[in-house]
C-alpha cells in the first residue's frame, strides 16, 4: 500500500479542502508518517478522518483536529513548544518538524515510553518526553512560545498560562462531555491574556491537580504513583496518576465502546482474510483446501469442483460401488452448458435424458468398485448450481467459477 499517496490524499481532502492553510502545518502533515504512530495492525486506518484508540483509554486525534490545533497555535521555526498529552507522539512529531524544540508530558508511563522509542527509531531528535501531571506544565523548561493540550480541562489551568512567553499561544479544550470548546489563550502582558473560542470538540479528560481531580468532581483519581521515566537533559520525574475510579453519572466514558468497536473490527478483518485465503486456495491450487467437495450417495460418491477457473481443465470423479447391474450417473443438462464434458475415462456404455438431466450408463462390475473421471472444461464465470445423481438418488451442488 502506497502510504505516501494516501497521506497526500488525506492532506488534500481532509485538511486543505476544510480550510487548513498554514504551509508549515501542511508540509509537516505530508512528512510525518501517521501509520508509524498507530497500534500494530491498524496502519491501514491511519489516514481515516477519525480518532483511533492507542490504549490506556486514550486516542490519537483525527488528522483534521491535530492540524487545526497546530495552525491555531501559530507555530514558527524558532519556537519552543510544550505538548500536554503525548499519547502516541504523533502531534509532538508534527510540531518537531516546525518548531525548534518540543517538550511533551504524558500521564501514562507506557504511552510515554512507547512515544520515546518511536522518536528514537524515526529520528526525531528535538523532542523531550517526561511522565508527569500535564496540568502543571513543565516549569523547568518554561517559558514556551506555544502550548498545545490534547485533553480537556474543566478550565484553563493557571500554571499553563503562567508558562507562556509574552505573545505565546495556548490551545486547550475546555469543558465536559459533548460541551467542550477549543480555546486559544494568548498572553498579551505580564498578567494579561486574550481568549478566543475556536469551536466545539470532544477530547479525553485532562487528569491532574489543576484539572479533573478530587477538587473537580467530574473525575476522581486513585492514589498516585511516582513517574519513573524522564528523557532528555534537564528532565525531572513528576508524579502521575495511573488509574481512575468509576465515572460519576452523566459522564461519558468511551473506553468500553472503543474496546468493543476494535474487537468487532479485528474479527471482521480476520473473517475477510479467511474468506480471501479460501478463494486463493481454490484459484491457485484447483485442489486446495476448499476447492472441492465429495458427495456421498448410497451407490457411491462424486468428487465435485466447488471453486474453479474459467477456461481451465477440471476433473469430476465418480466412484461406483461393486454392482451386478449397470450403473447410472446423471447431471443437469444446463450445467453442462457451463462445464462441457471433454472426455470420460473409462467411456460410458450409453447416454440418455431424464427430467432435464443427462444420464451416463456404465457397465456393471460385480468384482469391485469402479472409478470414472469426467474431464470438464469451464466456459462461463460465475456461480452455477447442478443436480447430480447416482442411480435414483440425487444431490444439488454449487460451483463458483472465477474469471
Amino acid at each position: 500500500m502506497d502510504m505516501t499517496r494516501i497521506r497526500d490524499h488525506m492532506v488534500e481532502h481532509q485538511l486543505t479542502r476544510r480550510g487548513i492553510g498554514d504551509r508549515s502545518v501542511i508540509e509537516a502533515m505530508r512528512t510525518v508518517a501517521r501509520e508509524k504512530f498507530v497500534a500494530p495492525g491498524f496502519e491501514d486506518f491511519a489516514y481515516e478522518d477519525a480518532p483511533l484508540s492507542i490504549g490506556e483509554g486514550q486516542t490519537i486525534s483525527q488528522p483534521f483536529i491535530v492540524a487545526l490545533m497546530l495552525e491555531k497555535a501559530g507555530l514558527k521555526a524558532g519556537d519552543k513548544v510544550l505538548e500536554v498529552g503525548t499519547g502516541s507522539g504523533y502531534a509532538s512529531a508534527l510540531m518537531s518538524r516546525i518548531a525548534r524544540q518540543v517538550y511533551s508530558i504524558e500521564r501514562h508511563e507506557r504511552l510515554a515510553l512507547q512515544a520515546r522509542d518511536r522518536f528514537e527509531t524515526l529520528g526525531y531528535r528535538n523532542i523531550e518526553v517526561r511522565v508527569g501531571d500535564g496540568s502543571k506544565g513543565w516549569p523547568e523548561a518554561a517559558p514556551f512560545d506555544a502550548i498545545v493540550v490534547s485533553a480537556a480541562a474543566p478550565e484553563v489551568p493557571s500554571a499553563l498560562k503562567e508558562q507562556l512567553n509574552l505573545g505565546g499561544r495556548l490551545i486547550i479544550p475546555v469543558g465536559r462531555g459533548q460541551e467542550q470548546r477549543l480555546k486559544r489563550v494568548t498572553r498579551t502582558g505580564p498578567a494579561a491574556f486574550e481568549e478566543d473560542d475556536l469551536g466545539g470538540v470532544v477530547f479525553v479528560p485532562l487528569i491532574g491537580e489543576d484539572a479533573w481531580t478530587a477538587a473537580h468532581p467530574m473525575y476522581t483519581a486513585t492514589e498516585s504513583s511516582p513517574g519513573t521515566f524522564a528523557a532528555g537533559p534537564g528532565s525531572q520525574p513528576m508524579e502521575t496518576t495511573d488509574k481512575l475510579r468509576a465515572l460519576p453519572e452523566g459522564v461519558i466514558d468511551h473506553t468500553e465502546f472503543q474496546q468493543r468497536f476494535w474487537a468487532v473490527q479485528r474479527l471482521s478483518w480476520i473473517i475477510f482474510t479467511l474468506l480471501l485465503a479460501t478463494c486463493l486456495l481454490g484459484l491457485l491450487g484447483r485442489g486446495g483446501l476448499f476447492s472441492r467437495q465429495t458427495l456421498m450417495l448410497s451407490d457411491g460418491s462424486v468428487d465435485f469442483p466447488v471453486i474453479s477457473r474459467w477456461n481451465a481443465p477440471e476433473d469430476m470423479t465418480v466412484n461406483f460401488l461393486a454392482s451386478s447391474e449397470d450403473r447410472v450417473f446423471t447431471i443437469d443438462a444446463a450445467f453442462l452448458q457451463t462445464f462441457s464434458v471433454q472426455g470420460i475415462d473409462p467411456p460410458q456404455k450409453a447416454t440418455f435424458a431424464r427430467e432435464g438431466r443427462i444420464g451416463y450408463v456404465f457397465p456393471a462390475d460385480p468384482a469391485g468398485p469402479t472409478q470414472i473421471v469426467f474431464r470438464l472444461q469451464t466456459q462461463q464465470p460465475g456461480a452455477r448450481r447442478a443436480t447430480v445423481g447416482l442411480g435414483e438418488e440425487v444431490r444439488t451442488q454449487s460451483t463458483f467459477i472465477f474469471p
